[in-house]
């Protein structure tokens, strides 16, 4: 059976290879090559099992920078080359810089804490031997002064051996370089005069206590200090010796892994977290009168660029766009940052009377506008989509501000690419109603609060009930249709609402049946974009006819016009196979199309696909036909549309009629079904009236 260990090896020999010269080179290990390599090898298994998951195990980092200690790495800079080293080497194999980061932060963490127990056994050793040092000196003074003044001078860790009072009576070259000052200077002066926070509480006897010391210059370093009392032969204290472990290195890796985990690797801005750290600060220190301006913005087709050049490329489009957008700002009291995959924020805090909000818009459009050119004479720019928010601090909080400009960057995509939209506090009020009502609409099907509900469709020329459309209702009365179109939720819809209101099929064929013509049919079904486009559609037809044993003629599946003439998924295919659905098994299948709005490409689809029934929606957009002139333009239109869906065999419909008067218009231009308000609204199965036979 092969050895893990050997297979890991095989695997990453590179990068064991790389961090056996970063050790060679930094540190002395009294070891064999073949024994640092085992040693390195087992580690980095350690750390490969810990990004096997989805979320790294971090409890294994402390474990590896103990076992690092344990096997003498330590030399000054071996730690941060050999987290260099496997930083690279596990980004490379495919993991995440994010858990790689995490990951190293804890070896990191747990190299400081056994070098810090280490240190702590040395200095407590070393008290041991000072101790020991003095009850021999009374015996052997020379050989003890000797023997502990090798000890003093050589230690790594500064040493001071003061009065009770703290006044240096000895401090060992460690302390000095630690201090940054010679021998000399520290004479007859105490520890105290070197800590840089005043207000701190004195040390603590036996107790190791993390403090900043001053350096010449103004400099100051983090250090660790540890005091213990030296004793006479009566048990009376009368010196203190105190250790100091210089923490610099240690601390600056913190300060560098803090600044990884608040920046975006790529480009150097600060990461959305951070930003919405540094919004706050800002937003909270601008005065009351001043106006903050903050723009969020989406690069437009960006994806292209990396699908069509490799990701290197888009890399570089991305570190352009950091630095075009900085120098932009560079004169105002501004604010970068990467918020997201291609997207960026910039925040102002202006101290003067700011230019409009458009003028921002197009100067930065302008710095992106500018191609740059790589080594092979490509030159690449991008637009942006920008959605922008300006107001005092009074008026909106920090987090709200950057709510709205999201909100207003999402209106700006709806209006196409290179768009911009400043916010609009009435637009976003209606936005976040419907926004509301589409979140909580997968929580109102679970509970049961989804209902059938159907809208009478009658026969104008007698203005007789011939049909019912099924929606899918809530509590509020609202059609869900076009609030599960915003999310996810409208595929599932879909079959849902044809399966469950078919269960009534059999009564609105009863009630129907002496009123309608031999292939007419009785339930309605209007699809949305998506539901038409989906591949599933068919099948769950199939489903439906088979479950009610109802012949294909009785149902009426509107397909989306949009979805059937943009090619939308398998939209064409699915109004191909319903018609041809109603062709074999009942010889009476009819179709409909909805959303209808007249063009030449929508009437060559009605012949081309043999569509049976045309539902105009609102093709007057909310006019009233029966009050414009007969020889408006609108109207001449639609007349002849009508004339000419009629002449390629298709029925039409109409949806939102108000009243009589307005059904009768269109009834003499030849439409044949309408729904609406003038028929009543939707309701249950009881409501519906029956019709007149």
């Amino acid at each position: 059976m092969p050895d893990p260990a050997q297979d890991l090896d095989g695997d990453h020999a590179g990068l064991i290879g790389a961090w056996m010269r970063v050790v060679a080179a930094t540190a002395y290990v009294p070891r064999s090559s073949t024994e640092v390599r085992t040693l390195l090898t087992a580690l980095l298994g350690r750390l490969t099992d810990a990004l096997a998951g989805s979320d790294p195990d971090t409890s294994v980092g402390p474990r590896v920078g103990e076992l690092m200690v344990e096997g003498a790495l330590t030399g000054e800079s071996t730690l941060e080359g050999s987290l260099g080293v496997l930083a690279d080497g596990l980004t490379d194999a495919g993991h995440g810089a994010r858990p790689v980061a995490r990951l190293l932060a804890s070896v990191s963490a747990g190299y400081a804490a056994a070098l810090r127990k280490r240190t702590l056994a040395q200095q407590e050793n070393m008290k041991l031997a000072l101790l020991t040092a003095k009850q021999r000196a009374e015996r052997d003074r020379r050989a003890t002064e000797s023997r502990f003044r090798e000890v003093f001078d050589a230690a790594a860790v500064g040493i001071a051996i003061t009065e009770l009072d703290g006044t240096f009576l000895e401090t060992n070259p460690a302390l000095a370089t630690i201090l940054g000052r010679p021998t000399e200077d520290l004479r007859q002066r105490t520890l105290v005069e070197f800590i840089a926070d005043d207000d701190e509480p004195p040390l603590v006897v036996g107790e190791a206590d993390r403090r900043r010391v001053i350096r010449p210059g103004g400099d100051t370093a983090w250090v660790y200090l540890t005091t213990s009392m030296l004793r006479d032969d009566n048990g009376v204290a009368r010196y203190r010796v105190t250790m100091v472990q210089d923490l610099s290195e240690i601390q600056l890796l913190g300060n560098q892994l803090s600044h990884q985990s608040l920046h975006d690797a790529l480009t150097g801005l600060p990461n959305r977290m951070h930003f919405e750290s540094r919004l706050e600060a800002m937003h909270a220190q601008t005065p009351p009168e001043r106006l903050l301006t903050l723009l969020c913005l989406d690069l437009d087709a960006f994806a292209l660029v990396n699908t069509t050049y490799g990701h290197s490329t888009g890399d570089r489009v991305l570190r352009t766009v950091a630095n075009r957008l900085t120098a932009a700002v560079s004169a105002k009291k501004a604010l970068v940052a990467r918020i997201g995959g291609d997207e960026f924020a910039v925040l102002i805090a202006h101290e003067s009377p700011p230019p409009p909000v458009s003028t921002l818009v197009s100067a930065l459009e302008v710095e992106l506008s500018e191609p740059d050119y790589d080594g092979g004479g490509v030159g690449l720019a991008v637009s942006a989509t920008t959605g922008a928010v300006r107001c005092t601090k009074a008026e909106m909080s920090a987090t709200e501000m950057f709510r709205a400009a999201d909100a207003a960057l999402r209106y700006a995509r709806s209006l196409g690419k290179h768009q911009w939209a400043e916010f609009d506090a009435h637009a976003d009020r209606a936005a976040r109603k419907l926004g509301t009502l589409a979140t909580g609409l997968p929580a109102a099907w679970e509970n049961g609060e989804l209902s059938i509900a159907y809208q009478p469709v009658v026969r104008l020329a007698d203005l007789t009930p011939v049909r019912v459309r099924a929606l899918a209702h809530l509590p509020t009365d609202r059609d869900a249709a076009e609030l599960a179109e915003l999310t996810g939720l409208s595929v599932p819809l879909g079959p849902w609402l044809l399966t469950r209101s078919a269960e009534h099929l059999d009564r609105w064929l009863a009630r129907f049946e002496p009123v309608v013509d031999e292939d007419e049919a009785v339930h309605r079904v209007l699809l949305s974009p998506t539901q038409s486009a989906d591949a599933d559609l068919s099948a769950t037809v199939n489903a439906v006819l088979g479950a009610t044993c109802a012949a294909p003629g009785s149902l009426e599946i509107g397909l989306d016009t949009a979805a059937v003439l943009g090619c939308r998924g398998d939209a064409q295919d699915n109004l191909r196979t319903l018609s041809d659905i109603g062709v074999i098994t009942a010889v009476h299948g009819f179709t409909a199309v909805h959303g209808f709005t007249g063009g030449p490409r929508e009437v060559a689809m009605v012949e081309r696909f043999g569509v049976r029934t045309v539902i105009l929606s609102d093709p007057f957009e909310g006019w009233r036909p029966d009050w414009l002139p007969r020889e408006a333009v609108p109207v001449r239109a639609t007349v002849e549309l009508i004339a000419a869906l009629r002449s390629a065999g298709a029925s039409v419909g109409v949806l939102g009629v108000r009243d009589h008067a307005e059904a009768t218009w269109w009834a003499e231009q030849g439409v044949r079904t309408a729904e609406g308000p003038a028929f009543g609204r939707p309701g249950g199965v009881d409501d519906i009236a029956p019709a007149r036979g």
